[in-house]
């Protein structure tokens, strides 16, 4: 009897193969769905902003038509940029929280995530720094 039994067909692949073993293609890594989901959402409160912008020279000017504190309030462009502002605010929030979940998701890509983080995390910053700047004036 054979001590040695005859080596099997895997046995002479890696022997001859000078590559070395066959190693079947990785995966194809996904993109995170809240990843891209939280930069959707940054790049919707930035436009919101913009808007923002765009409506205060109409309300200033209104204010400075009539000064009066009652005609304030009840002025259009102050109570539609007041809630932009919170709706850009809630929708920064909502995008720094999928930008986390996104990154926290396993076998996915991370670059979109990160990039939601980053552009959420600066305009939650940007816009915090600027209210407080406001109030400490």
């Amino acid at each position: 009897m054979d001590k040695n039994p005859a080596p099997d067909n895997e046995q002479l692949q890696e022997v001859n193969n000078p590559y070395g073993t066959f190693q079947p293609p990785p995966a194809k890594v996904k993109h995170s769905g809240p990843g891209i989901a939280s930069l959707i959402v940054g790049i919707l409160s930035l436009v919101l902003y913009i808007v923002v912008l765009a409506l205060s020279p109409a309300a200033a000017a209104e204010i400075l038509e009539n000064p009066d504190p009652e005609a304030m309030l009840n002025n259009l462009y102050v109570i539609v940029i007041g809630l932009l502002i919170l709706a850009s605010l809630g929708l920064n929030i909502i995008g720094v929280i999928l930008s986390i979940i996104g990154l926290a998701l396993k076998n996915r890509k991370k670059a979109f995530p990160l990039v939601g983080l980053i552009l959420n995390g600066l305009i939650l910053l940007i816009v915090i720094g600027f209210f407080s700047m406001t109030v400490v004036l």
